[in-house]
């Protein structure tokens, strides 16, 4: 009895082993269809997405190129541009030089002026 048992036992636990072999494979099977059909749409996709990277190289590699013509006239107009601020700064302190000076100077002259204006009419009203 006990070896009919234990061959009943061994059968059961085969049974179960080959119905877990079965489902395993299925879901395998199943993984690689799905697994098949990504690599599918990858390689249709990869051709136009190639074609594009190619293209987009291509436009930098012309954009590179052409900013490495132009950068000796960017550092033309830079200094162009550094000349002309330096210019206008010079431009600045001689205006504040000729101008703001003695017109400061006419300021106060014409304070002073109405300032004395004020107290000689004061004073002459004063008396009166």
């Amino acid at each position: 009895m006990d070896i009919s048992v234990s061959a009943a036992l061994i059968a059961g636990l085969l049974a179960f082993n080959t119905i877990f072999v079965v489902v395993a494979l299925y879901r395998l099977i199943r993984t690689l269809g799905e697994a098949h059909k990504f690599i599918e749409m990858a390689r249709l996709q990869l051709a136009p997405l190639s074609h594009d990277v190619t293209e987009i190289v291509s436009d930098v590699r012309s954009i590179v190129k052409s900013a490495e013509r132009e950068m000796s006239k960017v550092g033309d107009s830079l200094t162009a541009v550094r000349d002309t601020t330096r210019n206008i700064k010079e431009f600045e302190a001689l205006i504040q030089e000729r101008i703001e000076r003695p017109l400061i100077d006419l300021t106060a002259i014409l304070t002073a002026l109405v300032k004395g204006g004020r107290v000689f009419w004061t004073s002459f009203l004063s008396k009166r």
